[in-house]
């Protein structure tokens, strides 16, 4: 996923004009892409010790699998850019594709 600091501080804006809190913990998902669910295994191994929550792990069609994982955090819109970049690393080691994010106000 190409990612830019520009449209990161964009969608920063957007959330603001409606009302949410950027600098308060929201609940961000990532989402990755394999043909293979292994790869998808290996990835969220990488993960699961930094607190992030499989969300699903599922077949979407007969060639491809589909990871979300989610993680409470605060996020500013450089260490958003910057997790992408290393998200986008950490899914060519696997052999899989990084496909961006969504953010949810937290719930807890």
């Amino acid at each position: 996923m190409e990612s830019s600091i520009d449209g990161i501080q964009k969608v920063y804006s957007q959330m603001e004009d409606n009302g949410w809190d950027p600098t308060a913990p929201l609940k961000w998902g990532f989402f990755f892409y394999s043909r293979k669910e292994i790869d998808l295994k290996g990835v969220f191994s990488e993960l699961e010790g930094h607190e992030y929550k499989m969300e699903g792990l599922r077949n979407i069609d007969d060639e491809q699998w589909l990871l979300h994982v989610s993680k409470r955090d605060v996020l500013t819109p450089d260490k958003l850019y910057r997790r992408n970049v290393a998200f986008n690393e950490l899914a060519e080691a696997y052999h899989s594709y990084y496909d961006g994010w969504d953010v949810a106000k937290d719930v807890e």
